[in-house]
């Protein structure tokens, strides 16, 4: 590569960008700012009861969030992880660069990583320590090594084992984060059939072995799931079934497509249209835009799919664009001039972005801003404050007690984490990981402490029944800069029974 060209007109220009600054300085304030997210703290309360799996997913993260606790806790402790995970996504992006665009490699790295940073979708998963951060960088680095095995095998017929082994190891490790990354595998495999040049490859040894590597790696996952009567599989199968609605649901599907294009950034959609319509230049890889679209397509058909007839969310479809966004050099490069093309759109995913990233750094380092316009409105963000005055409450009352207890697992996590406690448990009609760890507990007969909002209340006909004579001690108000974002409810008594999903996991469980 040219060290020349690395310091060209191009580069020059997007480095003195100051939306590109102001994103990352965002990036940088809510790292270090903001209280965890309730599911940052799901996951690193998942590292201090270390597992070969978990209820809600594949365990690599919490593993993780558990080597790190040694370092003690804090939020820059919890976040750390995200500065490995993010080096290994954008080295694998300028490695990829620097295979599609040769000698143009440095420029195409810093479009690539000024559209990552200036989708909110990217900013979002790229800040927040969560399993979708591993799961990105593991399946980038897999999708990019089959790549180089295939157009090995398309070129020379034979292709370099190395590079096979790599991605199925990487995508090995990419399943140990989260069951989408069966998406790389599944695109690679329809590249194989789809391609008379790699058909070949059905009878190589090689591509089943390293089908056996990737699967070797699921026997955590297995383990933990025969251990616990396969309760991980039953909730993916069951998840977020709308079993009172109709049967085929396209106005989901839409909404789907519709939330998904909207956070990856209008822009940026657009963009990333054009370049895969431009004709692939002599650099371009002969596998790599049938891998591109391939995963696009996996990914979002599959997802589509389950949203016809349930739930789909927008992140659920990260890996969809992975292989997309290195394509967008081709639409800003120019081949002739020393000057980016289309310098108006460039600008646009930029602003875009800038405006999104400082909401939300907004939102849940300063201030709900729904909490501007009254007591209702996203409820998760408001669960983000006010968990250290919480805590100080909560340890006045804790000695006399033996549980703690709270309604919903958000709030059980952020309290857990706020008190540096990992035996603080979550009794909800929503069957999680707390009710994984209850299950080997007794909690019939013991005093508790239970804390409540009003997003989850405490009732008494609730999965969580306290004896006669239990009471409300205390009505916690959470307000920021005179503003009121939510209250929280102290409430003491004896457990007399536990019922609905809690036991249902204890039965299953036990």
């Amino acid at each position: 590569m040219s060290f020349e060209l690395g310091r060209s007109p191009q580069r020059r220009a997007i480095l003195r960008s100051p939306w590109l600054w102001l994103i990352l300085l965002a990036h940088g304030v809510y790292w270090l700012t903001a209280f965890p997210n309730p599911d940052e703290a799901y996951y690193w309360l998942w590292g201090q009861h270390l597992d070969w799996s978990y209820y809600d997913h594949p365990p690599f993260h919490a593993w993780v969030q558990g080597v790190f606790s040694w370092f003690g806790q804090s939020q820059f402790v919890l976040r750390l992880p995200t500065i490995l995970s993010n080096g290994l996504f954008f080295w694998t992006y300028y490695q990829i660069s620097t295979y599609l665009y040769a000698q143009r490699a440095t420029e195409a790295w810093y479009v690539i990583f000024l559209c990552c940073w200036s989708s909110p979708l990217y900013f979002l998963f790229l800040t927040l320590a969560w399993h979708d951060q591993w799961l990105m960088a593991f399946s980038l680095t897999s999708a990019y090594w089959f790549i180089r095995f295939l157009d090995g095998m398309w070129v020379n017929g034979r292709g370099r084992t190395v590079y096979l082994y790599g991605g199925s190891i990487t995508l090995g490790l990419a399943g140990l984060c989260k069951y989408t990354a069966v998406f790389i595998g599944l695109t690679a495999l329809g590249v194989i059939v789809s391609q008379p040049k790699l058909r070949s490859l059905l009878r190589d040894g090689r591509l089943y072995t390293a089908v056996a590597i990737a699967v070797l790696f699921t026997l955590p996952i297995l383990v933990w799931n025969f251990q616990n009567d396969w309760l991980s599989f039953q909730y993916y199968v069951t998840r977020s079934v709308d079993s009172g609605g109709p049967t085929l649901r396209p106005d989901a599907v839409l909404f789907f497509w519709l939330t998904s294009a909207l956070i990856l950034s209008p822009p940026l959609v657009w963009v990333l249209v054009k370049s895969v319509r431009l004709k692939p230049s002599s650099y371009i890889s002969p596998t790599y835009r049938a891998m591109a679209l391939g995963l696009f397509f996996v990914s979002t058909g599959v997802l589509s799919l389950v949203g016809l007839f349930s739930t789909a969310l927008y992140y659920w479809n990260i890996l969809a664009y992975l292989l997309l966004i290195p394509l967008t050099p081709l639409f800003f490069i120019s081949k002739k001039s020393e000057t980016l093309r289309h310098q108006s759109w460039l600008n646009g995913i930029q602003i875009l972005g800038t405006i999104v990233a400082w909401l939300l750094v907004i939102n849940y380092c300063l201030l709900p801003v729904t909490a501007l316009f009254g007591p209702d409105g996203d409820p998760d963000g408001r669960m983000s404050f006010g968990w250290r005055q919480v805590a100080t409450v909560v340890n006045r009352y804790a000695p006399d007690y033996d549980l703690l207890l709270t309604t919903d697992y958000r709030s059980a996590s952020a309290l857990a984490y706020a008190l540096n406690d990992d035996s603080v448990l979550a009794v909800s009609e929503r069957i999680d990981q707390f009710d994984v760890w209850a299950s080997s507990r007794t909690l019939t007969g013991h005093t508790a402490l239970v804390l409540a909002d009003d997003w989850h209340p405490f009732t008494k006909t609730g999965p969580l029944q306290l004896e006669q004579g239990w009471e409300q001690l205390k009505t916690i108000s959470v307000q920021r800069f005179g503003v009121k974002i939510k209250d929280y409810y102290l409430y003491s008594g004896v457990v007399a029974a536990r019922v609905g999903a809690a036991r249902q996991v204890e039965r299953t469980a036990g």
